[in-house]
């Protein structure tokens, strides 16, 4: 690997003399007798410069396959294989051999199995689930706790066939299970649950009706079988969670114990993880599993789209089809519910025309594969001789604590390693049961957090003080011992504590910076794209919910009304809003587009667009959506993805039902509105604090960054670096905040604003020398107290800013306390005057009727 082309630079001196000693104790297992930099160099370009470690997920292609995929395209013509022609004829034939080919590869007889083309290896379980021979109230399904999410779900399935138990299993559950007697009830594990106690799921008569026909069309088959009643067992080879391996001998067990005249015992092997790295052999029928599921892009890199479903063939009299598609039948009429399935299982199951030329690919991945590596022991081997250093499999998947005893934050682990161009994978990993098994989070935890909001998906990367997920690191056929020292490296300057130094810069005084200026004023009244400055002649308003038209826009999808992120879109970092307030308008400029001129005065049809709700940080928020083609034609056009205009509703219905409020983790009032900004109204920074950052970055060689990489609102210049860390209550102009936090950091600060490139600055040298509590931030998020501000609620650029202590804060309390109190004197005497003056009045008019009375009575 040229070092040189990395993103991440590690430390030379350590790094070859690791790399020597590892060479000198694994010479013979690694490296393909030492091919593996050239097949490095040749096959693999687009690993140039990056450490690609989340090979479970999927490993990456060879060039060499990809050219000779296209290479066969262009010189033959493949039909559909429904048809007879000439080139159906051909693809049949290239299908077939192919077929053959995994057969082959898993020393599996064509006799004994079948191949089924899926679409990836979840398709494949799922028609396991839809096959299987399920009998109401007898059977059973119980699978291995350390399960992928795609086992899990075919308990769906077995509920809705009214399985007697479905039960999610340990390893110590299944020397129970299946070493005890036979004839015995089977163990009531801690998870399991009887499906009569859950609601039942009724089929359409229509379906019953069908059923029954498939039923009938192998009832002859199934007479054959003494109505055996059928339970399914289901583990995986491999975890894909923690790379834990699970002994392909139960599969013996599991048959021994289950012959009986009565029952019988299928197994499902989930064999996804395991074929990746290893070579899995079905030569031994009677050992061996009844339906295997892989997925091929997990062996190869490409074809993505292709898994397959290996299954017995003396299966095919007991299984059910639920379905049917074109190619899978012998005959059929149009009018009531009969006809004749296919006989061959991968032509019955195969519903459609199956993805025939990502098949013929998998034909140039087998030969590239052998061409390179010669066969999978070999790869084995040298993936074993890689992850030696750090587990006992080729996947390693952990939690890290610091000195301190607190737990690093995958997700921040995550986002250094990949503005650092190291690619590994972090969360849950789809396995429930596996985090239940390493971070103690219960099934309970599990609910508790959902029901608090945390999801699979989002940003939290603790719950209850416990990690909610793991870091998993993993290699494949083509990964080199670089890629793992440049890994440990990594890690070690980013997490490894060699001395009891502070995490970053502290200032403990309380006597501040003076003569401190606000700099610059910064609004950002489009989510997620550019700011802009306030001229320095120009007061600006302050609201409840921040700086008057901040936030106050955001663009969504257009199909999920999620929010667009600057992360997954730099491309918005060139999108320019500007407020013109004296005329009105937000105007919207891009390179290369004419402005987008928007009336302020004008909301968005919220009728039409009534149940379009939108997710701001995990918050669901009601949004008034753009129905102009205009708007959002220039907006989808040009970030090449269907996105609408949206501004936020409670600008204009202030029902609390329509505001976002600021978390509860801040200091501040309940149900303090906040707009679509992420945390708080206001975040302030510091030029000097900025300055120190760009010295590191630049001791470490590399390019400074501007303030507006940080998205601050106000800009301070004056104090010391890092002061502002120390700072309570700030006083800007004439008006007051109070300091809530500082800003936690992701490496969205790494996508530079002007050319929407992105590099590991500043978020990498952050991580050195600017952490509290192992968390990365910079900057303090504000509120405003307009208890103590002065009215007009207006600021203005180049004020004077004073920091406020407590003392400052009790004195400006006490003045605005003399001030009411001299208003409420001054309120009370003028409330008696008035009170009085209408008294006196109400007597004059009282003295005025008596009067007119007295003479009345004179007079007559």
């Amino acid at each position: 690997m040229a070092l040189d082309s990395l993103e991440y630079k590690p430390d030379l001196k350590d790094f070859n003399a690791e790399k020597t000693a590892f060479l000198k104790e694994f010479n013979i297992q690694y490296g393909y007798c030492g091919k593996i930099d050239q097949i490095r160099e040749e096959e693999y370009p687009q690993l140039k410069g990056v450490v690609f470690l989340d090979h479970t997920a999927t490993t990456t292609y060879a060039k060499s396959a990809l050219t000779s995929f296209t290479t066969d395209l262009t010189n033959n013509l493949y039909g559909n294989p429904h048809a007879n022609s000439p080139s159906s004829q051909l693809c049949n034939q290239r299908l077939d051999k192919v077929r053959d080919r995994v057969l082959r590869h898993f020393n599996a007889n064509p006799g004994d199995y079948q191949v089924i083309f899926t679409q990836n290896a979840t398709a494949a379980i799922k028609l396991v689930g839809e096959m299987f021979p399920w009998t109401p109230d007898q059977s059973s399904y119980k699978y291995l706790r350390e399960s992928h999410n795609s086992l899990i779900g075919l308990r769906k399935f077995a509920e809705e066939a009214d399985a007697k138990i479905i039960q999610a299993i340990t390893e110590d559950d299944f020397i129970s299970l299946f070493n005890s007697d036979p004839e015995m009830e089977s163990v009531q594990c801690e998870n399991h649950y009887s499906t009569n106690a859950l609601p039942r799921v009724e089929l359409s008569d229509t379906l019953h009706g069908t059923q029954q026909e498939f039923q009938n069309d192998y009832q002859q088959g199934i007479s054959l079988q003494n109505n055996i009643i059928y339970n399914l067992f289901a583990y995986p080879a491999q975890c894909n969670f923690s790379g834990l391996r699970f002994p392909l001998n139960w599969i013996r067990k599991i048959k021994k114990y289950s012959k009986n005249n009565n029952s019988k015992t299928l197994v499902l092997l989930d064999a996804a993880a395991y074929v990746s790295s290893s070579l899995l052999s079905l030569s031994e029928v009677d050992a061996s599993p009844d339906f295997i599921t892989v997925s091929f892009y997990k062996m190869f890199g490409y074809p993505t789209g292709l898994g397959a479903l290996i299954v017995k063939s003396e299966l095919g009299p007991i299984l059910r089809k639920r379905y049917f598609g074109g190619g899978t039948l012998d005959s059929i009429v149009y009018d009531r519910p009969w006809q004749k399935f296919r006989k061959p299982l991968h032509e019955r199951y195969e519903d459609g025309t199956v993805n025939f030329l990502d098949i013929i690919a998998l034909d140039h991945a087998f030969d590239t594969s052998e061409r390179l590596y010669s066969n999978f022991d070999l790869i084995k081997n040298h993936v074993t001789s890689l992850i030696i250093y750090l587990s006992r499999s080729p996947v390693f998947s952990f939690n890290a604590k610091r000195a301190d005893g607190s737990w690093v934050g995958y997700l921040e682990l995550e986002r250094l390693a990949s503005v650092n161009n190291i690619h590994i994978r972090t969360g849950r990993l789809c396995n429930p049961g596996s985090v239940a098994r390493w971070t103690k989070l219960d099934s309970e935890d599990i609910i508790d957090s959902f029901h608090s909001g945390k999801t699979c998906h989002d940003d939290q990367d603790m719950w209850n003080g416990k990690p909610a997920g793991a870091i998993r690191i993993s290699v494949g056929a083509m990964s080199t011992i670089d890629d793992i020292l440049i890994w440990m490296d990594f890690f070690k300057k980013y997490y490894v504590e060699v001395e009891t130094a502070p995490d970053s810069i502290i200032h403990n005084s309380t006597s501040f910076s003076q003569n401190l200026v606000l700099e610059k004023i910064t609004l950002f009244p489009i989510k997620s794209c550019r700011g802009f400055s306030i001229s320095s002649s120009i007061s600006w308003p302050i609201t409840s919910q921040g700086l008057m038209y901040d936030r106050e826009w955001m663009l969504v999808d257009a199909g999920t009304g999620n929010a667009l992120r600057q992360k997954r879109l730099p491309r918005m970092t060139l999108i320019c809003p500007e407020i013109i307030r004296d005329e009105g308008l937000l105007v919207v400029s891009a390179p290369g587009r004419e402005p987008l001129y928007i009336d302020l005065s004008i909301y968005p049809n919220t009728v039409e667009f009534s149940t379009c709700s939108s997710q701001v940080c995990g918050d669901k928020i009601q949004t008034c959506i753009y129905t102009s083609s205009e708007i959002n034609e220039w907006f989808s056009s040009f970030l090449n993805v269907s996105c609408r205009l949206a501004r936020h509703t409670s600008i204009k219905d202030n029902s609390l039902l329509q505001h976002r409020f600021i978390k509860s983790y801040f200091d501040v009032p309940v149900n303090m509105p906040l707009s679509l900004s992420n945390e708080s109204p206001f975040l302030i920074i510091s030029h000097s604090s900025v300055n120190y950052i760009n010295k590191k970055i630049l001791e470490g060689g590399n390019q400074e960054v501007e303030p507006d990489c940080f998205r601050g609102n106000f800009l301070i210049k004056g104090a010391k670096e890092f002061e502002e860390d120390q700072w309570k209550f700030i006083k800007l102009d004439e008006q007051i905040f109070k300091i809530i936090g500082p800003c936690r950091r992701c490496n969205m600060i790494c996508i530079n604003y002007r050319n929407a490139e992105i590099s590991k600055e500043p978020y990498s040298t952050l991580a050195l020398c600017h952490k509290f509590n192992g968390k990365i931030y910079f900057g303090q998020h504000m509120v405003h107290i307009p208890e103590l501000s002065k009215k007009p609620y207006t600021i203005k650029n180049n004020s004077l800013v004073q920091i406020l202590t407590d003392e400052d804060l009790n004195k400006i309390q006490i003045l605005i306390d003399e001030n009411l109190n001299k208003k409420l004197k001054k309120q009370i005497i003028w409330n008696w005057l008035w009170i009085s003056l209408k008294i006196l009045f109400f007597y004059i008019i009282y003295i005025y009727y008596n009067i007119i009375i007295i003479i009345n009575k004179l007079l007559n």
